[in-house]
This record gives structure tokens, sequence and C-alpha cells, in this order.
């Protein structure tokens, strides 16, 4: 290759290389526009902001009969007639079983005779006495006499009427535990009845909720059996004693209605509700990231997610109470979080406002 040609290819090899230079320059300027754009994550926000709430809390409870009563016989005997089957109402001092009573009724026919000869006993010695004719002893022994025919003859009386077995209540005879033909002794347990009129629910509320609540406080009702029904009650006691894990149990009574009856042992929900409203900072519940005992959230500051620790308050069905953590106003992803990460550049897709406004 001669002197002349090497001039030639020189120049012509120092143009491309300047060429290919610039070319790679400009590619490399463009690369991280590039990617920039490829790495912003969709998301969906949402506004922090106020509204207007009710203090309220639910808690899940099992509904007990109002009075549930166990029956006992009083006396021993055969048992010669029932008037009692499992499912009957029954008013209260109605006789569920009978008991052989041909002894106890011939016992109080004898007291009450007794009863009758020292009553006239009595008034005889007190004419007596009050002419002189007998002695102050002989009227005073006349006397507890009587009391004592008196005595007896109520526990005859007694006695007698124990043979027919009541109902101490009026409710619903739920189980019978003898039958005709059966020999009972005092103490026997011979049937079962139960109040529904009404229905008792007990809860075991946290302490520091517990503090809320006030006794004859109205209370809203629901359970599964009657889906969409809301029923009124109220509180009826609350104990001053917690449990071991710190709750304390309330009971709440409420009328049972005859179209939609409960039955002892139905689960129920009962909603504790402030009849009063008051202003607090809410956020969507799609929002949080993680669980509720330790909620964050991520906010969107100048295009980038950015982690944020908050303290939560009551739920309010698809919204949380923010406690701590957040002001409003404040931009909360609340779908797409799961791609995000600290700092991560963020591309708003739509925006909401968890009050509605």
């Amino acid at each position: 290759m001669n002197r002349k040609s090497i001039r030639l290819i020189v120049p012509l090899m120092i143009v491309i290389a300047a060429a290919f230079w610039f070319f790679q320059q400009q590619k490399g300027r463009s690369k991280p526009e590039k990617a920039e754009f490829q790495v912003r994550v969709p998301v969906s926000i949402s506004l922090v902001d106020k509204a207007s709430i009710r203090d309220s809390f639910a808690v899940v409870g099992v509904s007990e009969a109002f009075r549930d009563v166990e029956v006992y016989s009083e006396v021993a005997g055969l048992v010669r007639k029932v008037t009692a089957e499992v499912g009957q109402k029954k008013n209260a001092g109605a006789v569920l079983l009978k008991v052989d009573d041909e002894l106890q009724a011939s016992a109080w026919r004898k007291a009450r005779a007794a009863h009758e000869q020292a009553k006239l006993d009595l008034r005889r010695y007190g004419n007596l006495h009050r002419e002189g004719a007998v002695a102050l002893s002989s009227f005073e022994g006349a006397k507890l006499r009587f009391e004592d025919a008196e005595a007896e003859m109520i526990a005859a009386r007694r006695r007698y009427q124990d043979t027919g077995i009541k109902s101490p209540i009026a409710g619903t005879v739920t189980s019978r535990l003898v039958d005709v033909g059966e020999m009972v002794q005092p103490g026997m347990k011979v049937a079962n009845v139960v109040d529904v009129s009404k229905v008792r629910i007990k809860v075991a509320v946290p302490e520091k909720l517990v503090v809320r609540l006030a006794e004859g406080e109205e209370v809203r009702v629901t359970t599964d059996v009657y889906p969409g029904r809301t029923f009124q009650g109220a509180v009826s006691t609350i104990s001053g004693k917690a449990a071991r894990d710190h709750t304390y149990e309330v009971e709440v009574v409420m009328d049972n209605p005859a179209e939609t009856p409960f039955r002892a042992g139905m689960f129920t929900r009962i909603a504790f509700v402030d009849r009063t409203l008051r202003e607090a900072l809410i956020l969507p519940r799609q929002a949080l990231v993680g669980s509720i005992r330790e909620p964050k959230v991520f906010l969107v500051r100048n295009g980038k997610a950015t982690l944020r620790t908050i303290v939560v308050g009551q739920e309010l069905q698809n919204t949380l109470e923010v406690l701590e953590g957040l002001a409003p106003g404040d931009s909360v992803v609340t779908s797409g979080q799961n791609e995000l990460g600290e700092g991560t550049p963020v591309s708003v897709m739509k925006s909401a406002n968890p009050a509605g406004r």
C-alpha cells in the first residue's frame, strides 16, 4: 500500500470512528429516559379527609333464655298424672305433674279439724278467764295449743299442695324427666321450663371499650338466622370484675319478637353505637399495607411512593379511623401497593375521596 492510499484511508477511518462515537453518545442519553418511563408503577390513590362518624363497635354473643328454671319435686310419692309435654307453653303456677295425694289430703283434713278445735278451746278459755273462772296459765296454754295447731295446718296444707308439681314461671317446657307410675323424692329434678319472652345475650367487651357503656344503653342486635333484620336491645348489667383476658361480661336484654323468634343458643352480633357524631380523619381500608395491628400505607410525594407507619382507631365498614401518621389531603395508594417499595416512581391512574365528597 502506497503513501497516497494511506493518506486517504486514515481520514476515512477517523470519520467513521467519530460517527460511531456520536451515535453511542446519543443512544446512551436516550436510555435513562426510556428506563425511567418503564419503571413507573401505575397506582390509584385516595385523598385522606375528615368525616362525621359515630363511635361504635360490635361483638359476638350467644342468646340465652331470659329465665331457665329446673323444676324439682318437694314431696315423695307416685306420679299419678302428667299434664305437661315438651314444647308446651305453661303459665306460672300451672301443674306439670300430679303426685298421689291421698295421705297428704287426709293429713290436711286432720290438721284443719285440730285447728278448729284449738280455736274453739281458745275462745272458751278466753271467756272463762275474763269471768275469773280459770287461771291465766290455762288461757295461755290454750293459746299456745291454738298456735301449734295453726302451724301444723299450714304445713299439712303445703304438703298437700306440693303434690301438684307446678311451673314456677311462665314459659315453655323443654324437658320432662318422669312419667306416670314413676316414684319421685324430695329434691328430685322432674322438668325444665324456659322463659323466652325476652332474650339474654352475654358478650365479652374489652376493657378499653367497656368504659363507653352504661346500663340502659340501647344496642343493635343482628343474627345470621334472620339476615337483613335489625333488633333493639338494651344493656342490663355490666360486670365489675374483668376476666383473665381483660374483658368484662356485659349482658344485653331484648324482647323476643313473635314473628322472628330467637332461640337459646343462637349466635348474635351486638353493635354498640354512640348517639353523638364527631369529626375524624378516615382512610380507605384497601390502602392498608400489612395487618391492622401494624398498619402502614404508601403515600405519593413528588411522583414517588413513601411508606408511612400510622395508628388507626375504630373500623368503620370499608374505612378506618386514623389517629396518627396522616394529615388531611395526603394522597395514599389504594391499589398497586404490591409493586411498590420506598421511593418507587409511580404514575397516578385514579384519584378518589374516602368520604365521598
